[in-house]
């Protein structure tokens, strides 16, 4: 999925946290105790401020410098060498002890 503009990422986080605030100080005030609950409000207030944080574009093509492979270079993966090794069927394990079905049999 492609990374939103910084504006547009901006605007939405913005237009969430107002609507958060509105349905939670509408909710207070419709079923709750706002003189004793009043903290929660400062929830859309910290989302708002995540939401202002400066938002710059990357250097380097957008990509990050922290020596990662890029997230759309998966040609090879897995590695062949990384195959986990087969397991005969569960039916057919030796191990497992004979267990009657009823317990009437026994």
């Amino acid at each position: 999925m492609p990374r939103r503009d910084p504006r547009e990422a901006r605007a939405l986080g913005l237009w969430t946290a107002g609507w958060l605030f509105a349905l939670l100080l509408a909710g207070l005030v419709w079923i709750g105790d706002l003189a004793v609950q009043w903290p929660v409000l400062a929830v859309p207030l910290v989302w708002a401020l995540v939401a202002l944080r400066p938002r710059g574009r990357r250097s380097h093509g957008g990509r990050r410098d922290d020596g990662w492979p890029p997230d759309d270079d998966l040609a090879g993966w897995p590695p062949p060498d990384d195959v986990p090794p087969r397991m005969p069927p569960t039916r057919e394990l030796p191990w497992l002890p004979d267990v009657p079905r009823d317990r009437r049999q026994e």
